[in-house]
């Protein structure tokens, strides 16, 4: 049950907003299931499903130019995320998804402005940091989200480009995951039971994003990210010093 209502509340919050999936599942996933290297593939597969969804609403508002350098170099980046995600200890990827989870969260909430001048060389520092997060985590939106919130990214570009880009780097992550026997039937199986979740999450989301106040409900999610970030920063640190 907690499994359903974990997937529901990440999907609901990706169909609204456009991110935001990750975020919210892997630390509410991490409370029952212990094992990193089992959270990342089944976020994944999610995150492309409702990449796919919400990308296919948005698809007229693709902007191609913007994107394309981006999944180049999140491309290039993932296979040593999955590295890490093999060689890493499962208590040091809590202790990075925690951090990653509570500094996105604080700089969108103070709205963290960075004066770019030259794009070209952001477009690739974001896309590897993205990657490696995608490889490792899952989480490979903060980056990317940062970025596209930096550069006043008009709301519908912003959740078109972002559902491009995780489909893009979803579908290599997932081919990387297959091929080092990351993904297996017991993946699958779990990724199965909490479909349903899933799909009622984010159409659900997608139909209350044109009768909801965008902005108050962009507050109100971004403080539940920044809430379950510590909380799996916190856990994490006591666990590893008491035992």
């Amino acid at each position: 049950m907690f499994g359903f209502i974990s997937i529901l509340l990440a999907a609901f919050t990706q169909g609204i907003t456009g991110f935001g999936f990750a975020l919210i599942a892997v630390p509410l996933l991490s409370l029952f299931i212990p094992e990193i290297r089992n959270i990342t593939p089944i976020i994944v597969i999610y995150s492309l499903l409702t990449n796919i969804i919400i990308g296919y609403k948005s698809r007229s508002f693709i902007d191609l130019k913007r994107i394309i350098p981006l999944i180049i170099f999140g491309i290039i980046a993932t296979p040593i995320g999955t590295y890490l995600l093999l060689m890493f200890k499962v208590s040091t990827l809590k202790i990075i998804i925690g951090l990653v989870t509570s500094i996105t969260a604080l700089s969108m909430f103070k709205n963290f402005k960075i004066n770019i001048k030259n794009q070209n060389i952001y477009y690739g520092i974001v896309g590897l940091l993205s990657g490696l997060l995608n490889g490792s985590t899952g989480l490979s939106g903060p980056p990317v989200v940062l970025f596209l919130t930096n550069q006043n990214t008009d709301k519908d570009v912003f959740r078109a480009n972002l559902s491009f880009y995780g489909i893009a780097t979803n579908i290599f992550a997932i081919i990387i995951f297959i091929v080092e026997g990351i993904i297996n039937t017991s993946i699958l199986n779990f990724t199965a039971l909490y479909l349903p979740a899933l799909m009622l999450g984010v159409f659900t989301g997608i139909k209350t994003s044109t009768k909801i106040n965008e902005s108050i409900f962009r507050k109100i999610t971004i403080g539940l990210i920044a809430l379950l970030g510590f909380y799996t920063f916190m856990s994490t640190i006591l666990a590893e010093v008491l035992f």
